[in-house]
């Protein structure tokens, strides 16, 4: 059996052809059933198994879900404050239980045996990757958090969200500023290094609708191309594409 996640939020689950009437070949997969994953429709980027117990689904809408093999949803991350899932990599330790608390849940079956007994949901931690070039880490016992402020993981890295167009080095500290195509700019120690001191991303691009046009072609389509300190490094100087510093 294989699955295929759709930019509609569906999974397509195909299986070998039974060639019936001759249709098919052997070993030839066809589909034969559609899932309904997101209800508010959102693509799928990422399809992986793990622990050979879960399917994990990465969605454009920054969520990750954990169904079993019989695609019923098992764990749900939902309120990471992440963009686009673009990568989802697991680490190679034990899985660890969502419940710290070491309790047990027992499924039984009709006559109250027990036919299963298990400490809930469990999985090694893991690290995921936006289109924002954010790098999170998070752990199973993220799942079973209530507060929110404790469900968005650990931030291992900001990247960059576009190209580098300009560097320049401060005259008299140890920073670096980093100009993006985008219109953004970037300080960082590169001494301490650690998180950037400053990422004005955001500033830069508010209320700026030319920012849209990524190539900065047609009216208004300005980006940065260089970028100097002054001599006592007081002032960063920025040169767009349009003639303006």
């Amino acid at each position: 059996m294989a699955v295929t996640g759709t930019s509609a939020g569906d999974l397509l689950v195909w299986d070998r052809s039974l060639i019936i009437e001759g249709i098919g070949e052997q070993n030839e997969k066809r589909l034969i059933k559609i899932v309904p994953l997101n209800a508010n429709y959102s693509p799928i980027n990422m399809l992986m198994t793990v622990h050979d117990q879960f399917l994990v689904c990465g969605n454009s809408d920054g969520t990750i879900r954990f169904y079993d093999f019989a695609f019923k949803v098992v764990a749900w991350f939902e309120e990471l404050n992440l963009s686009t899932v673009k990568s989802i990599s697991f680490s190679r330790t034990d899985p660890k239980p969502a419940n710290t608390m070491g309790q047990e849940y027992q499924q039984t079956d009709e006559n109250g045996e027990v036919v299963d007994k298990s400490s809930g949901f469990a999985c090694s931690d893991f690290l995921v990757t936006d289109d924002s070039a954010l790098v999170c880490m998070l752990q199973s016992s993220i799942f079973e958090e209530i507060e929110p402020s404790k469900k968005k993981g650990y931030t291992i890295f900001h990247g960059l969200k576009s190209q580098v167009k300009a560097i320049a080095v401060h005259p008299k500290r140890s920073i670096l500023a980093i100009a993006g195509h985008e219109r953004f700019v970037l300080f960082w120690d590169y001494i301490k290094k650690g998180d950037p001191i400053l990422l004005n991303y955001d500033l830069f691009r508010k209320g700026d609708d030319s920012s849209k046009n990524k190539e900065g072609g047609g009216k208004g389509g300005q980006f940065f191309t260089t970028a100097v300190f002054t001599p006592e490094g007081d002032e960063l100087l920025i040169g767009q594409s349009n003639g303006i510093i």
